[in-house]
């Protein structure tokens, strides 16, 4: 029968022991095996059950995050161990943004706020407070906005010019045409006693000024005088009347030289009388 030889000694002994493939080494003081691998040795019946059993680690390991987020514990397996973890920063400030750039992760990469560019162009159905006046073209069409020209004043075309009318006081019709005048402007010419008004433009031409005609009432004259007239006994043919006659129209008929200084009023009635007499009878 074939012998089997397993070398003896102590396990203190077996880091410097060389063993052939498949020979076989026993540490007398721990019952370990070993067996030779040509190139080394090998402990074929470890002590497992230890291990299984062992409350934590001979010696405590520390386990860090690194990347994205960092943080570290020291871990020997007899009690939970938690991270605090911190995250990275990204390079963007604190603050609130209207744009945002963010990575495949979901990262921001960048930030800053919206300007006008950004706003995509909207049709005036989307925008539900932006009045009647918006929908609205400029120009000077029916329906059009007009739109403000020099000074902020609107154009002639949109609204004429306004011009205020003047009046002038000239003694000569050439004084009236030198005038410098707009449409609507009032001459009087003192010469004339006559109003005219420029009725259109060209104020040096005669024709384009129209006299205003007064009004005619039915007295035009008094004794064929005009003005404030106060007529005397020769505008009505009597400058040859005295201012005196008889008392009464029997004593004119009778021819009586009794005159008597009367009052005007009796001096009219007396005229009256006389010329009733003149003329055959009374009226």
């Amino acid at each position: 029968m074939p012998i089997i030889k397993i070398k003896r000694g102590l396990s203190a002994n077996i880091p410097g022991l060389t063993l052939e493939a498949g020979e076989l080494a026993l540490a007398t003081d721990t019952g370990k095996v070993w067996v030779g691998t040509g190139s080394g040795k090998v402990m074929v019946n470890p002590d497992a059950a230890a291990a299984e059993t062992a409350a934590k680690l001979a010696t405590a390991r520390t386990i860090s995050l690194t990347g994205d987020a960092s943080g570290s514990v020291s871990f020997d397996g007899s009690a939970n161990a938690p991270i605090a973890v911190v995250l990275a920063n990204t390079g963007v400030a604190a603050g609130t943004y209207t744009k945002a750039t963010v990575d495949a992760k979901g990262r921001v990469t960048a930030a800053s706020q919206m300007t006008a560019a950004d706003v995509p162009n909207l049709t005036l159905a989307k925008i539900t407070d932006a009045g009647t006046v918006a929908s609205k073209d400029t120009g000077t069409a029916a329906g059009n906005v007009p739109i403000l020209g020099v000074g902020g004043k609107l154009p002639d075309s949109v609204l004429p010019a306004l011009a205020i009318s003047d009046t002038f006081v000239v003694a000569t019709q050439a004084a009236m045409l030198a005038l410098t005048a707009e449409v609507g402007d009032i001459a009087i010419r003192t010469d004339l006693n006559k109003t005219y008004i420029l009725r259109v433009a060209g104020a040096s031409t005669l024709a384009n000024w129209q006299e205003i005609l007064a009004p005619t009432g039915a007295v035009s004259s008094v004794a064929g005088r005009t003005g404030a007239v106060t007529l005397t006994a020769t505008d009505v043919g009597l400058g040859s009347v005295g201012n005196y006659g008889v008392a009464t129209q029997a004593e004119a008929e009778a021819g009586t030289s009794a005159v008597k200084y009367m009052t005007p009023q009796r001096t009219a009635q007396a005229i009256d009388a006389q010329i009733a007499v003149i003329d055959g009878g009374t009226f």
